[in-house]
C-alpha cells in the first residue's frame, strides 16, 4: 500500500513537471510569434491561441518525440483548473478596475450595442439552425440545439476583448469603454441565461442527475452566497485599509488573505454547479476604491494575470482545438457557415445599434469585430450542450474551431480598421471651449509633493459640478518624483514589476510625500466619491515632460494642471514639449493648510463659499479659461464672476491696434486676425452668457480701460476679492489692453496678466490658474515658455 502511495505521487510530481514544462513552452511560443504577429498589429491572445494550436491535437502532438518528453499526455484537467483560475483573477482584476461612474452613466448605450449586436446573431441562428443541424450530423432536440447555437452566436468573451482593447490602446477612449462594458453586459446577460437553462436541463431530458428542485436549491443558495459577500465584502476592506492608513500598502499576508476569499467564493460557486465568473467580477465591483486594498491589489495582479495565467487561459482554447476534424468537407462547410453568419450578424447588429446612437461608421466597424470575440462562455456552452447529449465529440470540435477562427478574425480586422482609421480613433483633444458643456472632463493634476495637493484636488472636487452623471469627471493626479542615483540603482534591482513599497524605505517613489498624497487622496475620495487614480512618474527633471505628456496620452485628458515653478526644491526648468491637451498652470497661495486638509475642505468647492473670477481679454486662451470656468461655475459651494475688459474708446482702441502693428510691418494681417478672434469672442460670450449669466447661475462685470495702466490698475482694484483667478495664458494679438505690461514680466510663461496676478507686488491671497488652449493645427507644439515648470 505504501508503495502505490509513493508511485502516486511520483506520478503526481511527473504531472506536476509536465505542467511547468508545458506552460513554459505556451509562454515562449507565444511570445515568438507575438515578436512577428505584432508587427502587423495582432494582438497576443491571437499569438496565444496560435500557440496553444500549435502545441495540441492539430500539430505537434503528432510528433513522437514531443509527445514522449513534452506531453506524455494532455492533462487537460489540469489545464482546465489552470485556465478557470486564469478567468476568475481576471474577471476579478476588471471588477477592481472597471469605472463604475462611466459603466453607469453609459449603462444605456453599452446595452443597446449589445443587445443589438445579439439580436441579428440570434434571429440568423434560428433561421439557419436546420441547416447546421443537419450538417453537423446534432441529434437530440432540435429545440434545445437552436437555443443553444443562438447563445453561441450572440456571445462576447469580455476577457479577451479587454485584453484586445488593452493592445490596442483603447482602453481609455470612448469606444474602448464602450465596448468593454457592452462585453461585459453581454457576458453576464449570457451567464445568467445558462444558469437558467442548465436549471430547468433535467426537466427536458438531460443527462444530469441533479433534479430540478436540486437545482433550484443550489441556484438560491449561490445567491444567497453572493448576497452575503456583497454586504461584508466593503466593511471588511475598509477594515484592512483603516488598518493601513498610513501605508501605501496593504501587507502581503493580507493579500494573500484576500485572494483565498475570492477563490474560496469562487471555488464553492463552482461546488454549486454554476459559473464562478459572475461572482468573480462582482467582488472585485464591490472593493471600495479609496484606500491602499485596491491600490495593491491592481498592482500585484496585474503583471501575473496578464503575462503568465492569461495566456495559459488563452492557451488552454487551442490546445482544446482539433483542425483535423474539420478537414472534413461537411465539418469544413459548416465551420465557414457558422462563422460567416456569426460574424455577418454580430457587425450588421452592432452598426445599426451604433448608427442610432449617433456613432461614427468606422467606430461601428471596430466594435463590431470586436465584440465577436469567442472565449470560455462559448466553451461552457459546447461542452454542457455535448454533456447533455444534443451533440457529439465530432460537433463540438467543429464548434470549438469556430470560436478560434471568429476570435482570429475579430482581432486582425479590428486591428486593421484601427490603423486605418488610426487619425480619427487616436487619442486629439480639441480644447474644451469646443465640447459639449455636459461631456467628460477629464483632468490630469499634477504634483510634486503634498504641497500641491489640496488645491489640485479642491479644483477636482469644483470641477463634477452638481451632478456627477450630468457633468462627468475623471480624476489622475500625477505624483512627479525626481529619479535620484540611489533610487535609479534601487529600481534596477527591483525591475518595477517586483519593486517593494517598504515603508521603512523613505527614498522609494516619492518616500513619505507619496504616502502623505496616498492618505490625503483616499481621505478625500471617502468624503467626496470622486474616484482619483493615482500615477507616479520616476525620472530626472531633464525629461520629466515626457512622462507628463505620455501621461496625458494615456489618459486622454482633457486639461494638465502643473504647478507653478517656484515651489520646486530644485534649481532649473523643466520644458514640456508636445502637451497633447490644453494645460493649465496653477500658482497657489495655500487655498488649504496640507495633505489633511483635503479630506475635510479642500477650500475650492468646500463647504463655504468660494468667490472665483475669471478674467476676460479676449482670444483663445481667455475662451479656454472661461469653458473651464462654466464647467466650476454649477458647483453649489462657487460663486463665478465673469470680468470682461473692454477698451473705453473703440476708436482709440483700434489706432492703438494699427500702432503696435505697424511697428512688425504688419498691420493689415494683425488688424484682419483681430477682427476674426474679436468675432469668435463675441459669439463664444453670447453663448455662455445665455446659458449661465441670464439663468442666474454667473455674475458678468464690464470694465473699461485704456491701456495696460489702467489694466494693472483695475485689477489691483480686485485684490482680496476672489480666492481664485481664471485667466488665459495670452494669445490676444496686438492689445492695447495690455500695452507695455510684458516689458516687466518676471515669468513670461505665466503670461502678462498672469505674471501680474502671481508676482509679489501682487498681495493677493487668491490663487491663480493660468490656462492655455491646445493648438489642433500645431498639435503638441504649445509655447515653451508656458510649459516651464
Amino acid at each position: 500500500m505504501a508503495c502505490n502511495e509513493g508511485g502516486n505521487i511520483m506520478k503526481d510530481m511527473s504531472g506536476f513537471i509536465h505542467i511547468i514544462l508545458q506552460m513554459a513552452l505556451l509562454l515562449t511560443i507565444s511570445k515568438i510569434l507575438h515578436f512577428f504577429l505584432r508587427r502587423f498589429g495582432q494582438p497576443s491572445a491571437i499569438s496565444q491561441m496560435l500557440a496553444g494550436l500549435l502545441m495540441g491535437p492539430s500539430c505537434l502532438i503528432h510528433s513522437p518525440l514531443y509527445r514522449h518528453y513534452i506531453m506524455p499526455n494532455i492533462n487537460e484537467d489540469y489545464l482546465l483548473s489552470l485556465a478557470t483560475l486564469g478567468r476568475m483573477c481576471f474577471m476579478f482584476l476588471i471588477g477592481l478596475e472597471i469605472d463604475l461612474p462611466y459603466m453607469f452613466r453609459s449603462s444605456r448605450r453599452a446595452a443597446i450595442i449589445a443587445y443589438g449586436g445579439a439580436l441579428p446573431c440570434s434571429v440568423l441562428a434560428a433561421c439557419f439552425s436546420p441547416v447546421i443541424y443537419y450538417l453537423t450530423n446534432a441529434h437530440g432536440s432540435r429545440l434545445t440545439f437552436a437555443l443553444t447555437l443562438m447563445l453561441i452566436f450572440s456571445n462576447t468573451a469580455s476577457p479577451i476583448l479587454v485584453r484586445m482593447s488593452t493592445e490596442l490602446k483603447l482602453t481609455t477612449s470612448e469606444i474602448g469603454r464602450i465596448a468593454i462594458s457592452a462585453a461585459l453586459i453581454n457576458d453576464m446577460s449570457c451567464l445568467t441565461i445558462i444558469a437558467i437553462i442548465s436549471t430547468g436541463a433535467t426537466a427536458t431530458g438531460g443527462s444530469d442527475s441533479l433534479g430540478f428542485s436540486d437545482r433550484a436549491t443550489l441556484g438560491l443558495i449561490a445567491l444567497a452566497l453572493m448576497t452575503f459577500v456583497t454586504l461584508v465584502t466593503r466593511p471588511f476592506v475598509r477594515w484592512i485599509n483603516h488598518r493601513n492608513r498610513h501605508r501605501h500598502s496593504i501587507r502581503n499576508t493580507e493579500v494573500v488573505v484576500i485572494l483565498i476569499f475570492v477563490f474560496g467564493v469562487s471555488v464553492i460557486t463552482e461546488m454549486l454547479s454554476y459559473n464562478s465568473m459572475m461572482s468573480c467580477f462582482l467582488l472585485g465591483l464591490m472593493f471600495p476604491r479609496d484606500g491602499g486594498t485596491q491600490r495593491t491589489l491592481v498592482r500585484k495582479l496585474s503583471y501575473p494575470v496578464n503575462h503568465v495565467i492569461l495566456p495559459v487561459y488563452f492557451g488552454f482554447i487551442g490546445m482544446s482545438t482539433d483542425l483535423f476534424v474539420v478537414f472534413h468537407a461537411r465539418f469544413f462547410w459548416t465551420v465557414v457557415i457558422v462563422v460567416c453568419l456569426n460574424t455577418f450578424g454580430k457587425v450588421l447588429g452592432t452598426i445599426l445599434a451604433t448608427q442610432y446612437l449617433q456613432f461614427p461608421l468606422h467606430e461601428g466597424l471596430v466594435l463590431g469585430f470586436l465584440l465577436n470575440v469567442k472565449g470560455h462562455i462559448d466553451m461552457i456552452i459546447i461542452t454542457m450542450a455535448r454533456k447533455n447529449n444534443i451533440w457529439g465529440q465530432d460537433t463540438f470540435m467543429v464548434f470549438l474551431t469556430t470560436i478560434m477562427v471568429s476570435t482570429f478574425i475579430a482581432g486582425p480586422s479590428s486591428a486593421f480598421i484601427v490603423r486605418r482609421e488610426r487619425r480619427a480613433l487616436k487619442y486629439m483633444s480639441m480644447g474644451l471651449e469646443f465640447q459639449k458643456p455636459d461631456s467628460e472632463v477629464r483632468i490630469l493634476a499634477c504634483v510634486h509633493g503634498p504641497r500641491e495637493l489640496p488645491t489640485m484636488v479642491g479644483l477636482i472636487e469644483a470641477s463634477r459640478g452638481t451632478d456627477p452623471t450630468k457633468t462627468p469627471l475623471a480624476a489622475y493626479v500625477m505624483h512627479l518624483v525626481r529619479l535620484t542615483q540611489k533610487m535609479a540603482t534601487t529600481m534596477l534591482y527591483h525591475q518595477q514589476e517586483d519593486h517593494r513599497m517598504d515603508d521603512n524605505d523613505e527614498d522609494e517613489l516619492g518616500g513619505d510625500d507619496a504616502r502623505q498624497i496616498n492618505t490625503a487622496i483616499d481621505a478625500f475620495t471617502m468624503e467626496n466619491g470622486i474616484t482619483v487614480r493615482q500615477v507616479t512618474a520616476v525620472s530626472a527633471f531633464s525629461n520629466m515632460h515626457e512622462d507628463v505628456c505620455n501621461g496625458a496620452e494615456d489618459v486622454r485628458a482633457s486639461i494638465i494642471i502643473l504647478p507653478f515653478h517656484k515651489h520646486q526644491r530644485v534649481d532649473g526648468k523643466m520644458v514640456l514639449r508636445h502637451a497633447p491637451c490644453t494645460v493649465g498652470i496653477l500658482v497657489d497661495r495655500g487655498l488649504g493648510t496640507g495633505p489633511t486638509a483635503v479630506a475635510s475642505s479642500s477650500q475650492v468647492g468646500a463647504a463655504h463659499h468660494n468667490l472665483v473670477a475669471a478674467l476676460f481679454f479676449g482670444g483663445p486662451d481667455d475662451r479656454e479659461a472661461l469653458a473651464y470656468a462654466s464647467r466650476i461655475a454649477v458647483h453649489p459651494n462657487i460663486s463665478l464672476t465673469v470680468v470682461r475688459f473692454l477698451p473705453m474708446r473703440r476708436g482709440e482702441y483700434e489706432a492703438g491696434i494699427e500702432m503696435e502693428a505697424s511697428k512688425d510691418n504688419e498691420v493689415l494681417i494683425a488688424i484682419n486676425n483681430h477682427e476674426k478672434e474679436a468675432q469668435v469672442d463675441e459669439e463664444f460670450l453670447s453663448r455662455f452668457y445665455d446659458r449661465y449669466v441670464v439663468t442666474g447661475m454667473v455674475s458678468y462685470v464690464e470694465k473699461f480701460v485704456e491701456n495696460g495702466a489702467d489694466t494693472v490698475t483695475a485689477l489691483s482694484a480686485m485684490e482680496g476679492m476672489y480666492a481664485l483667478y481664471l485667466v488665459g495664458k495670452g494669445g490676444r494679438g496686438i492689445s492695447p489692453l495690455t500695452m507695455g505690461m510684458s516689458e516687466w514680466e518676471d515669468c513670461p510663461e505665466l503670461g502678462s496678466i498672469g505674471d501680474l496676478l502671481a508676482s509679489s507686488d501682487f498681495t493677493t491671497t487668491g490663487s491663480v490658474l493660468v490656462i492655455q488652449q491646445h493648438n489642433k493645427t500645431n498639435e503638441g507644439d504649445l509655447d515653451e515658455d508656458f510649459l516651464m515648470l
